[in-house]
């Protein structure tokens, strides 16, 4: 029955498209589906068309079985034109309505937490770029007096050790010494194991104030009691943060270039920050582009970073790498997108007075046959320049990883976001936030990309993670119905 044969291969009716796709994108679920939501919803157009094809074919297939046995001239010739006729319907219809649709479909790609954090897979962090850290202020001050009080050592550094009272037992602060507080005059102070990144893992005072999360101390708690010398001046131990580049102190982010081999038409498809010898790395996937926007899977590969160490040979501050520090360690959070035409073929950090800055590389594209411009002069580099950012505040934020709910993104391109420690009451201030996510940042299938950026994602009270973010290649122009003029029924 060739009723039945039209119904089992055509999908639904034609008035139900505009109906059906907004639901679609409704149930859009970014945790699960790496691909942004246009890319999404051009993937399954493109199913939908091919299997419409499919049943467009097996019907004029049909008929021509009937016409080779000649089972009714005038019905088979009835039957072609009208098969053909709606056939070009349904897609000049499915048309208009998908590029309706992608024209105010997302583009964006980001990652959403994963159901277990797991260090250098799901996310990396600094450390020690400013931490929780207690000191005498004898043995801050240059002539080891105790003439004044905590808050006056805002901007300090380390003098001595007065007689190896704790200082001696604890792992010292060589560098900058900033923002005292007292708290009070005697405390117990549960040390870190020296060989992770914290200093302590929980101080209580006599007061009852708690530094940190108290639970039972592997390393023996040590008893911290402030003195009297003379009568007059209290030698106080202060509640201070350590500024203090060493081995401990990951604080590094990579300034080179890093490019897609645009030489063999090659783009990035996909990014992710990796730790390697304690520096951050923005790393690049890339992959071969094919005809009409395609990519060549066998081609896909993560483009190894730059091996170097710090200190090292021929490696500057400044040139290949910036270092973090109190004065220096905001980053800009933007939003950068390529011009009409042309796609992401590269990414770099730059510094931009004291703030960490984006800037992608693009590159002209000839979408039809698929070829990059490798002409000089046609890969340009983007970025934005913005003196007037407002800061992403970080208000008393705990280990990002301690968050009983998924992080949310709580930024806006042209803002910008300081480095911070934990909060010193949640953590003794001995982590510092935001981490970064480590999350492949790639569609899966692998498409093109027109953009990329950085945000922040948390959750009040954490400290949240930094992340890269991807723009996928607009489709929506490239998608049209055309068809043959007609050429007469067959014979």
């Amino acid at each position: 029955n060739m009723k039945d044969l039209r119904n089992a291969c055509y999908l639904h009716p034609i008035p139900s498209l505009a109906k059906d796709i907004p639901p679609i994108l409704g149930m859009f679920n970014r945790c699960k589906v790496k691909q942004s939501p246009q890319q999404a919803l051009y993937n399954l157009y493109n199913a939908v068309a091919v299997t419409e094809l499919k049943g467009y074919t097996l019907m004029q297939f049909s008929w021509m079985i009937l016409q080779l046995y000649n089972k009714g001239h005038l019905k088979i010739q009835i039957g072609i034109t009208a098969d053909a006729g709606e056939y070009q319907e349904r897609t000049e219809q499915k048309v208009l309505a998908v590029r309706k649709a992608m024209s105010t479909a997302n583009r964006e790609m980001w990652r959403c937490d994963p159901k277990r954090h797991v260090e250098g897979q799901t996310y990396v962090q600094l450390t020690q770029l400013v931490q929780g850290y207690i000191e005498n202020e004898k043995d801050m001050h240059a002539k080891s007096e105790c003439w004044q009080s905590c808050a006056y050592y805002s901007d300090a550094k380390t003098h001595g050790c007065y007689y190896n009272l704790f200082c001696a037992k604890q792992r010292r602060c060589y560098g900058k010494i900033i923002n005292c507080k007292y708290i009070d005059s005697y405390m117990s102070v549960c040390q870190a194991d020296s060989r992770g990144y914290r200093r302590y893992n929980w101080i209580e005072y006599n007061n009852g104030k708690i530094l940190g999360k108290k639970d039972i101390c592997q390393q023996s708690t040590t008893k911290v009691e402030s003195w009297w010398r003379w009568i007059f001046w209290h030698c106080s131990y202060c509640f201070c943060l350590c500024d203090e580049q060493g081995p401990k102190s990951d604080r590094y982010f990579n300034l080179r270039e890093v490019k897609a081999d645009i030489a063999n038409n090659k783009v990035v498809t996909g990014l992710r920050f990796v730790k390697v010898n304690r520096v951050i790395h923005l790393q690049i996937q890339e992959g071969g582009v094919l005809p009409r926007g395609g990519i060549n899977m066998t081609s896909v590969r993560w483009r190894p970073v730059d091996n170097y160490t710090i200190p090292g040979s021929d490696v500057y501050n400044g040139k290949d790498y910036h270092t973090l520090s109190w004065e220096k360690r905001a980053i800009d959070l933007d939003d950068l997108v390529a011009p009409k035409g042309s796609v992401l073929t590269g990414m770099r950090f730059q510094t931009w007075g004291t703030h960490l800055h984006l800037e992608i590389m693009v590159t002209s594209l000839n979408f039809t046959a698929g070829t990059l411009n490798k002409q000089r002069g046609k890969s340009t580099w983007l970025g934005n320049v913005n003196n007037l950012r407002k800061e992403l505040e970080l208000n008393k934020p705990d280990v990002p990883t301690a968050t009983p709910a998924g992080s949310v993104i709580d930024s806006r391109s042209g803002q910008h976001l300081l480095f911070t420690h934990t909060d010193i009451d949640a953590d003794a201030a001995q982590s510092t936030v935001p981490f970064l996510d480590a999350q492949p940042v790639a569609p899966n299938p692998p498409t093109l990309l027109t953009g990329a950026g950085i945000y922040h994602k948390g959750r009040p009270g954490f400290g949240g993670f930094i992340g890269p973010k991807v723009e996928t290649y607009d489709f929506s122009s490239h998608i049209v119905a055309e068809f043959p003029p007609p050429k007469g029924s067959l014979n």
